[in-house]
């Protein structure tokens, strides 16, 4: 726990001298050819909004119904007036499931990424998944500029 941490921490210290931009309140999950994941997954994730990437961090119940962190990169390759499209990747620390995990990077924590789409205050992500329990994972939420 100590070292998702501290990556969390190395991760975001350039954007910490700043309130975050968003915030986003992450409701469910949809398991891709899977059974028996707890798809009811509360979390909320602060975002700080760069030139051309935005950086998240975030605590949530995952699908294993334990509580896991996150620290994530997202580059939008298209945008529009009311939303954007692209792509994000990060850490999260999975307890005692995440050593089980294909893309474990050591421990408990594993390797994250997929695509975003928002669109106002509605986002859906798509996380191809490398594993025998699922073939893929959809998470949506809502997101919120920050006062």
């Amino acid at each position: 726990m100590r070292t998702i941490i501290a990556l969390c921490l190395c991760f975001f210290a350039t954007s910490l001298h700043a309130g975050p931009d968003r915030f986003s309140v992450l409701l469910g999950s949809k398991h891709i050819g899977g059974t028996g994941f707890n798809e009811f997954n509360p979390g909320f994730f602060a975002t700080w909004e760069r030139e051309r990437t935005a950086l998240s961090l975030g605590i949530y119940l995952n699908s294993y119904e334990r509580v896991s962190i996150a620290a994530t990169s997202y580059l939008p390759l298209k945008q529009w007036k009311t939303g954007d499209a692209g792509l994000f990747a990060g850490l999260a620390h999975y307890p005692t499931d995440g050593r089980n995990f294909k893309t474990h990077l050591g421990g408990d924590v594993v390797f994250i990424g997929g695509a975003q789409l928002r669109q106002g205050h509605a986002f859906v992500q798509f996380t191809p998944m490398n594993a025998d329990s699922a073939d893929g994972l959809i998470s949506f939420g809502l997101t919120f500029e920050a006062p």
